[in-house]
């Protein structure tokens, strides 16, 4: 596997996908949850903890900072930034943006992955699929099918879409991983 980072920046998770187990890299860049600061709110400080509401979700819950967050935390500069950005987040250092609520963040970010699956060819990873239809990759040959098949089929349902991807990208001698 090619790392696109320093291997101390990385966290790996594992997700079972079928009955191999496929591994998702988190590079800790952030940009997942630069946009969901439109949907938490934090409603009140109770002691050492929040009251945060979720409106996709209409979650309602308590976020408790990190142990050893609380400075980090209190330093805004990132917000001023990314002003969309979860209230949590935070940069640690130029190649790592956390959450300082990690532990007890909600359901929804547990549940969440901004990396939906990956492409492979000849045992090297080629490149990485983001939400729903987006790619980040080096390869020019990949990057150009991506795009067609956004092109042609980046309105179709998810599981067309998938099959669509699966099938081109195969015939063209690539690997289709998705975390399911």
């Amino acid at each position: 596997m090619t790392l696109i980072c320093s291997p101390d920046t990385l966290i790996t998770l594992q997700h079972e996908r079928n009955s191999m187990g496929s591994e998702f890299t988190c590079t800790l860049c952030g940009r997942c949850c630069n946009g969901f600061g439109r949907y938490i709110t934090i409603n009140q400080k109770i002691g050492g903890a929040y009251g945060v509401t979720l409106s996709l979700t209409k979650e309602s819950f308590m976020a408790v900072l990190d142990p050893g967050r609380s400075d980090l935390f209190s330093d805004t500069s990132y917000q001023n930034e990314h002003p969309h950005a979860c209230p949590f987040l935070r940069r640690e250092s130029e190649e790592k943006v956390i959450c300082t609520i990690y532990q007890s963040r909600p359901r929804f970010c547990r549940d969440y992955l901004c990396c939906t699956g990956k492409v492979i060819r000849q045992d090297a990873l080629c490149g990485e699929m983001k939400g729903r239809r987006d790619l980040k990759t080096d390869d020019p040959d990949l990057r150009e099918k991506w795009m067609r098949l956004k092109e042609r089929y980046g309105g179709a349902a998810d599981p067309d879409w998938k099959e669509e991807v699966r099938k081109t990208l195969t015939a063209s001698g690539y690997e289709v991983f998705f975390y399911e």
